[in-house]
């Protein structure tokens, strides 16, 4: 197989052959045309040499200019063809061999410079495991990752990728978690611990079960958005390619009227065809159109390495513009882990019995609260009666609906109480209540932990210039205002259903550009309605699929550091623009005065491309 992946060789391999007999050819073309200044030659064999230069560097660009000329496809490689064979029309054989020369280091750099921007891409996208290892009856087979089934048993051993999205049945290891979360500190697992596919077990063996097939497992999600977001261009980038289809021919057409107006009136026809040359080369607009997306593509590289997946580089504009930022509370500035800090209950109940609903209501939901029922309940030692819950129902920042014995029940906040008209006296905002048949029987008093070092988010996020920090919650007010005081946000909205939370979101877009953080489903309307999303990478699939980033890591002190990145890149792109129209403006108006040499016009070109590709790709 000669070392390829395949019987037959793969588009890789074949690439990257074909690369090495380029730069062969290149470095034989060098060789060649320097031979003409040293060794005393007859001027036939000269030319000769020339032409074997020529097309020795750019046998492909030449070919496919003249096949663009046929198709009225005007490129660059049409640009520098024209100007090739021209030159040596007009017996201009060095300043030939020199545009192409120039312009195949252009290539060769060019392509340097997009492996370099690609590699934190390439170690993304190599994240995906193709085997795994199941267990059938106490006997371990390897099969295809594919295969895999949401309840399948598996073995990871030390050294070996995670498969799929699994939990702990039994063992213990550290995991390397750096390719997905971008931390590089080991995590230890064990027993009911949650591994996500792509991350690797160091040291011992793990008996798993699988919580997702491949296809919906997080390195699978994570490869399809890196896709996503190489496709999906933005503003700037998508202007500069339409640009760039109508600026071409626009050129050409100029460099033929400065060839032949001269010439109508009398003046010397190879002098004005040379001016032509040279604004011909001098005005290719690759400097814009190549560094352009490669600066964006390396923007999306550097903000994957922090822990954070852009969706295109559509999304880096309105991230660089962001002047608002704006926070969900629970399972975003706090883990959404939650502990019942306090049971209190009505005459004739007793703490079981108020347990006991709570736990019925809320085994079938994902909230937070849910677990922190269930943990209370193994704490207490508690035997639960399983009930059937009829007409099942979650109202999104208020509570949960259910019948329980032919028993209306409830279990939430005070807007559950008002909306289903119940009666009550001295209600404490920070407490969830339980209802029996209208009568309320006992509330719970929960507390949350905040994420560590969200204490000084606020304050990194201000350094850099944002102007305003928001909290959007549906939860109560002490309890946000007691997350608030912590992290020192500038306004706390509360209390907050789905479409309030819409409506704050859009009147903070009216004083600018403005950040939403979430990772509910009830955040999804307002992370597809703020200007730039970003959604917490444990949270639920909806918010994940809706919103413009996943901060993988789950890491908020990435965030003013994404932002930077940002900026950064917007700036660069700017400096690129500037730079390049400035010099081919410059370079423009000497060529069509007859100052201008033409290697000063493939410098324009060439050199300006290769000044803003490294200005492009420059370490963030």
């Amino acid at each position: 197989m000669n070392g390829c992946c395949h019987d037959k060789e793969c588009y890789e391999c074949k690439e990257n052959k074909k690369d090495k007999l380029e730069k062969i050819l290149y470095l034989f073309s060098i060789i060649v045309f320097v031979l003409t200044f040293i060794v005393k030659l007859p001027q036939s064999l000269k030319i000769g040499m020339y032409i074997i230069t020529i097309l020795l560097a750019g046998y492909e660009i030449i070919l496919d200019g003249i096949k663009n000329i046929f198709k009225l496809n005007f490129e660059e490689d049409t640009l520098m063809t024209i100007a090739v064979i021209s030159a040596c029309i007009l017996g201009e054989f060095v300043e030939g061999c020199l545009v192409i020369l120039l312009f195949g280091l252009g290539e060769i750099i060019e392509s340097k410079a997009v492996d370099k921007s690609n590699e934190s891409i390439k170690k993304i996208v190599d994240i995906k495991s193709k085997n795994a290892n199941i267990v059938y009856n106490d006997e371990i087979k390897v099969v295809d990752v594919k295969e895999i089934n949401v309840g399948d048993k598996i073995l990871v051993k030390p050294g070996e990728m995670v498969p799929v999205d699994c939990r702990v049945v039994s063992g213990s290891s550290n995991i390397d978690t750096s390719r997905i979360t971008g931390e590089s500190k080991p995590m230890y697992v064990e027993e009911d611990s949650k591994l996500l596919s792509g991350e690797i077990n160091l040291d011992g063996s793990l008996t798993c079960v699988a919580e997702k097939t491949f296809e919906n497992s997080t390195a699978s999600q994570i490869v399809d958005l890196v896709y996503e977001a190489q496709n999906n261009k933005g503003k700037t980038e998508e202007f500069i390619t339409k640009f760039s289809k109508i600026y071409t021919p626009v050129v050409i057409v100029l460099a033929i009227l400065i060839a032949i107006i001269p010439t109508l009136i009398g003046l010397d026809v190879k002098t004005w065809i040379n001016r032509a040359l040279v604004f011909l080369v001098a005005s290719c607009p690759c400097s814009i159109v190549i560094s352009v997306p490669l600066a964006l593509f390396t923007c999306i590289g550097a903000i994957s390495k922090k822990g954070m997946l852009i969706k295109g580089t559509k999304h880096i504009e309105d991230l660089s513009k962001a002047k608002i930022i704006a926070f969900d509370k629970t399972g975003t500035l706090t883990t959404g882990k939650m502990e019942i800090d306090k049971i209190e209950t009505k005459e004739g109940y007793t703490k079981e019995e108020v347990l006991e609903y709570i736990y019925n209501l809320e085994k079938n939901s994902s909230h937070p609260i849910a677990s922190s029922i269930q943990k209370k309940v193994e704490e207490l030692n508690m035997k639960v009666n399983h009930m059937e819950v009829e007409s099942y129902k979650e109202i999104a920042g208020c509570g949960i609906y259910g019948i329980i014995d032919k028993k209306d029940a409830l279990f939430g906040n005070k807007k559950l109480l008002d909306k289903y008209g119940i009666k009550y006296e001295n209600i404490d905002e920070n407490k969830n209540y339980v209802v029996v048949d209208g009568k309320i029987i006992g509330s719970v008093t929960l507390k949350e932990e905040v994420r560590s070092g969200v204490d000084v988010l606020v304050k990194k996020l201000k350094d850099i210039g944002i102007e305003k920090a928001v909290i959007l919650t549906g939860d109560n007010k002490k309890g946000a205002e007691k997350i608030a005081s912590k992290i020192k946000v500038d306004l706390v909205y509360a209390g907050l259903l789905p479409n309030e939370k819409l409506e704050k979101i859009n009147l903070l877009k009216e004083q600018g550009k403005t950040i939403f953080v979430g990772d509910g489903i009830n955040d999804s309307p307002v992370l597809a309605a703020s200007d730039f999303s970003i959604s917490m990478g444990e949270g639920t699939e909806i918010a994940n699929n809706v919103a413009d980033s996943i901060l993988i890591s789950n890491n908020l002190n990435i965030v003013p550091d994404i932002i930077k990145i940002s900026r950064k890149t917007m700036h660069i792109l700017k400096t690129n623009i500037t730079f390049s129209i400035l010099v081919k403006i410059l370079v423009l108006i000497a060529g069509i005065m007859g100052v201008a040499p033409i290697w000063l016009a493939v410098f324009a070109d060439v050199g300006v491309t290769l000044i803003t590709i490294l200005n492009s790709i420059r370490s963030y």
